[in-house]
């Protein structure tokens, strides 16, 4: 195989895969990324046999077609910093040998690589039921709900997002069991056989990091074994576990009829001071609404303690809640509007948040948090 390719190009797809590959692995050849040069195209996978992220690219020449493997942290190390205009010439040598060539820097290197025979077989999920939406839309979804994710090992069923159709559109959602991120658009064209299916950690943070014009569809595909995302010249596969998203409707309280709204900042800023202040591993912070303000306050014996209020448009009975401050400030970070709408039952019920104004591209946006027992 040899082929020229612009490094730039090269590095950005590189880049994009990272977050694929396992930093150790009991299998060298998972340490690294395809490289295939067939029919005019230049193809990269990259896969830690859960995940698959495959792109294709279009190189300057190709002398050669073939295939080779070769590392890929080390690979994306060689090109990322090289001048914008930089070509690589890559050629594959006896013994799975890759060399690089680049006439500015003046540059020649040879990296060890695999044979491309070793390399795990591609899944292609195809002919299932499909969802297409604009990736903007699904992107918007991935990040009102991602932060919510579950990090536990023992929790596998809470380990991702739960993407579903709804009545005239799609609905994710997310929980670790403490807070719930639910969100819905309208913009998508489903396939009523399309069932639930949980997308995992790792595919949402691929999905939050790839780069396309908003209105440029995205396909998704539900095979009966994987889930597949197919923008443009890049596909995501992820293989489907059987694993139980619990019924996150029955948490949702329809008895939260107390409303608070607030400036989204003012909140924000105060939640991200006083957690300062916090001493234990949860940041607690007691947030007391009372007619026309929010007080927040924390203290702890190590650090010290501090209040902040802030005007709010309340007009119920004083309630205090103690809340996980990160909680909050998520949900905070994510809804974006100006202002958002807090609302409460007593001192013993869930938090909910919504945005206080449309949020463009969605239909609903719920934020429920549990308080923090004494």
């Amino acid at each position: 195989m040899e082929l020229t390719v612009p490094a730039a190009l090269l590095g950005r797809e590189l880049g994009l895969m990272q977050g694929v590959v396992e930093k150790r692995s009991a299998h060298p050849i998972l340490s690294n990324v395809l490289i295939e040069a067939r029919g005019g195209m230049l193809t990269l996978t990259a896969t830690d046999l859960e995940t698959t992220f495959i792109s294709e690219i279009s190189p300057s020449q190709i002398g050669a077609e073939g295939s080779v493997t070769v590392p890929i942290r080390r690979l994306f190390d060689l090109v990322k910093d090289m001048p914008p205009a930089a070509e690589i010439r890559l050629k594959v040598l006896e013994n799975h040998h890759v060399q690089l060539e680049c006439k500015d820097p003046r540059l020649k290197i040879r990296l060890n690589g695999l044979p491309a025979s070793d390399f795990p077989v591609r899944p292609e999920p195809s002919g299932g039921p499909t969802l297409t939406l604009p990736f903007g839309v699904l992107q918007k979804m991935v990040e009102k709900v991602r932060f919510a994710v579950s990090l536990e090992e023992m929790r596998l069923q809470l380990q991702g997002a739960l993407l579903r159709i709804r009545p005239g559109g799609l609905e994710m959602a997310a929980t670790d069991g403490h807070r719930l991120a639910l969100v819905e658009v309208e913009q998508a064209e489903t396939d009523p056989s399309f069932e639930p299916v949980l997308i995992s950690k790792k595919v949402l943070d691929e999905l939050s990091r790839l780069t396309a014009d908003e209105e440029a569809r995205v396909t998704i595909t539900r095979a009966s074994n994987h889930i597949g995302f197919f923008l443009r010249s890049r596909r995501i596969f992820a293989k489907l576990e059987d694993r139980r998203f619990p019924d996150y409707e029955k948490v949702i309280s329809r008895e939260n009829h107390l409303r608070v709204g607030v400036e989204r900042e003012l909140l924000l800023g105060a939640v991200r001071r006083i957690s300062l202040l916090a001493g234990d591993r949860t940041k607690a912070i007691t947030v007391k609404f009372e007619p026309g303000a929010i007080t927040v306050a924390s203290e702890s014996q190590e650090v010290g303690d501090g209040t902040q209020e802030v005007d709010a448009a309340y007009e119920g009975p004083v309630i205090n809640l103690r809340l996980n401050a990160k909680y909050v400030e998520q949900f905070l970070e994510a809804v974006e509007t100006k202002n958002v709408f807090l609302f409460l039952k007593d001192e013993q019920s869930q938090c909910q948040g919504r945005p206080g104004d449309s949020l463009p591209g969605l239909k609903d946006y719920l934020y429920v948090v549990m308080p923090l027992r004494t």
